[in-house]
């Protein structure tokens, strides 16, 4: 198929102009012709009527010649005059003979041959007139009157003749001038008309190849001002308009292009910023729960001197009781100093894993033991559960690692264990089990619960999802909880059992790798009982404690060993003993006013390093940096407060050698 071949507007622009301008110049042309003819008529009418005038007015003078010619001839005989007489003759004979070869009418006509006539009447009565003269010398006035009487006709034939050409001339030249005037009025006419042709012509055109090509780029213009960017302009019309509107369709489509980045852009932005608020909600939370474990590191650590002195007194008043074997001594000891040992063993085991939940994360994934990590979640809460009449069995947990971060872990499972309690407490009854199921590399860790169930599953974990009321929970819990789980690399899902109550799935990367264990809490060694130590010699014990009753217990306790205690209450005091007294064994506290316990091992290691195997911490900061270095140099450096009696012991005699 040809394509056609295109135009710019520019060259259309001007074929229209040459087009009108040629049309112009043939009006005007026209014009210019009719008018010229006009004028060329009324110029040789004017020559005409001249002509005519001219050849009357010689025949006038021929006659008015040959009547003078008449009148000498009468008077005097010459020759000569008859000569003039035929010129004269002849002159007026060559005007009517011109007059004959005009184009005339026939009144016309016949008013020559009169006029022709009466010429040669003229002609015939002087001629009679001269032969008279020259013959017989008579008079010829006679002759001469009728010559003339005939002048006076032709005369009088003649002006008739001329007044009725000047009528005709006349008419004549009225007539050109009423066509001249038509043809002024016909020109004008045609003049306006290519005008009027030429105006419609070229505002057909603007219209078409002006106005509808920018009408339709403006409609465009506007629907991509409403926001419409998918309209395009047709590319048809001129060259000039086909580039505007190939132009205009490329900055159409950059412009969807644009947006449409802008949106995806947007859409990320959005992301991003909701990504930001959850980050900035959890380090929220994180921050809460920093807060929360350091005060809660605090406050235990403040307990565990206390603690530690209840437990102490109260496993050596147990053993008191215990060498009296008496009625009285052994119902005092079941009815009030087990008791005591009972909460008091609980109230250490419920500190310890508070230090342990509350033990400062670096937020490194690795290898991580479900069972104790989940042990200490059941510690925290299971007074809780007891309280109200809720069960908790964990008894399904395998001793796995799965890779997960202690502290974060231990709050995930703390989450799910209150939302359950939460939920089951209400009914005064109800139950929680954890189960696992393994495979080479994964763990499934199954909260079961027999509660009402979830009112929607799959909105637990949107951030600030809840149903408590309002004041009872912030509804960041579980989605922290699912953010925590994604850190670790697995996942977890909500759902309700088809036996009732809610199901939480935590699935989990297995490890092959132990956990790192930090500092071992002495639980290892085995419990030496609290008899009395026989010793060959009387050693010497120095213990470092600022408490008052914590020393009283250091003594009681090492008063079983058969040892010389001597007690510091602080480490510049210690130095000044060391310095006078050679000490078999030292047990020092860590956190004292002025120079820590790790000052003091620090100064020992420089001063006497052969006493650094035979230094003990007791203390309730036991994830100390410093003390974990120690501990991983020599396992039996570090006791734990509260600390149990028979373990006390058995440390201290395994020191003293």
């Amino acid at each position: 198929m040809r394509r056609s071949a295109r135009r710019s507007l520019r060259q259309r622009v001007l074929v229209l102009g040459g087009v009108v301008a040629l049309v112009t110049a043939i009006a005007l042309s026209v014009v210019l012709y009719l008018g010229a003819r006009q004028q060329a008529a009324l110029a040789a009418s004017t020559a005409a009527v001249i002509k005519e005038q001219r050849i009357a007015d010689d025949i006038i003078r021929g006659v008015m010649r040959q009547l003078a010619v008449v009148s000498v001839s009468t008077a005097r005989r010459d020759s000569s005059l008859q000569l003039k007489f035929s010129d004269a003759g002849a002159d007026v004979y060559d005007g009517l003979r011109q007059y004959l070869f005009l184009s005339l009418s026939i009144p016309e006509r016949l008013l020559i041959e009169r006029v022709k006539e009466e010429h040669q009447r003229l002609e015939v009565s002087a001629e009679r007139a001269m032969r008279l003269l020259q013959s017989n010398g008579s008079s010829t006035v006679s002759v001469r009157e009728e010559a003339v009487g005939h002048a006076l006709s032709l005369l009088s034939a003649l002006d008739e003749f001329l007044r009725t050409r000047e009528q005709a001339v006349a008419a004549l030249l009225l007539e050109q001038t009423r066509s001249l005037r038509y043809v002024s009025v016909g020109a004008a006419l045609l003049v306006a008309g290519f005008a009027a042709g030429g105006t419609l012509l070229t505002a057909r055109f603007l219209q078409r190849r002006v106005a509808a090509p920018l009408a339709a780029l403006r409609a465009a213009t506007e629907q991509i001002g409403r926001g419409n960017l998918d309209v395009r302009v047709p590319v048809r019309y001129d060259d000039e308009f086909r580039s505007l509107a190939h132009g205009f369709n490329k900055m159409s489509s950059n412009l969807a292009q644009t947006r449409a980045d802008l949106e995806r852009r947007n859409a990320s932005l959005s992301e991003a910023l909701q990504q930001v608020r959850t980050a900035q909600d959890e380090l929220v939370q994180s921050e809460k729960l920093g807060a929360i474990g350091r005060m809660t590191a605090g406050l235990a650590h403040e307990l565990n001197n206390p603690l530690a002195t209840v437990l102490g007194y109260s496993e050596v008043l147990a053993a008191v009781l215990q060498d009296h074997p008496d009625t009285p001594a052994a119902e005092l000891q079941t009815a009030y100093v087990e008791p005591i040992l009972q909460e008091a063993r609980r109230s250490r085991l419920l500190v310890r894993s508070l230090l342990q939940f509350a033990r400062r994360s670096d937020a490194d994934v690795g290898p991580v033991a479900l069972r104790d990590a989940l042990q200490v979640a059941l510690e925290l809460r299971r007074f809780a559960f007891t309280q109200s009449n809720v069960t908790l069995d964990t008894s399904e947990v395998p001793d796995v690692t799965v890779v997960a971060e202690r502290q974060r872990l231990q709050a995930v499972f703390l989450n799910l264990m209150n939302n359950a309690l939460d939920v089951m407490a209400e009914r005064g009854h109800g139950s929680l089990t954890v189960r696992a199921t393994t495979t080479s590399e994964r763990v499934q860790l199954l909260f079961d619960d027999d509660g009402p169930g979830l009112a929607a599953p799959d909105r637990v974990f949107e951030a600030f999802y809840t149903t408590k009321g309002v004041g009872e929970g912030t509804g960041l819990g579980l989605a922290l909880v699912a953010r925590f789980m994604e850190s670790f690399g697995g996942s977890i899902s909500a759902e309700n059992r088809s036996t009732g109550g809610a199901r939480f799935v935590l699935t989990f990367a297995r490890s092959s790798e132990p956990e790192d264990a930090g500092a071992p809490d002495g639980s290892q060694h085995q419990h030496a009982g609290l008899q009395v130590r026989e010793a060959v010699r009387r050693q010497q014990v120095l213990v470092v404690e600022d408490e008052a009753p914590l020393q009283r217990l250091h003594r009681s306790l090492l008063a079983r060993l058969d040892v010389d205690v001597q007690v510091a209450h602080s480490v510049p005091a210690a130095k000044e003993l060391l310095s006078s007294t050679p000490f078999d064994v030292i047990i020092s506290d860590v956190r004292m006013p002025g120079e820590s316990g790790i000052d003091f091992y620090r100064w020992i290691s420089e001063v006497h390093p052969s006493l650094t195997a035979r230094f003990l911490f007791v203390t309730g900061d036991a994830e100390a940096p410093e003390l974990i270095e120690v501990a991983l140099g020599r396992s039996d450096a570090l006791l734990r407060k509260p600390f149990d009696a028979r373990e006390y012991l058995a440390r201290v005699g395994q020191l003293l050698g």
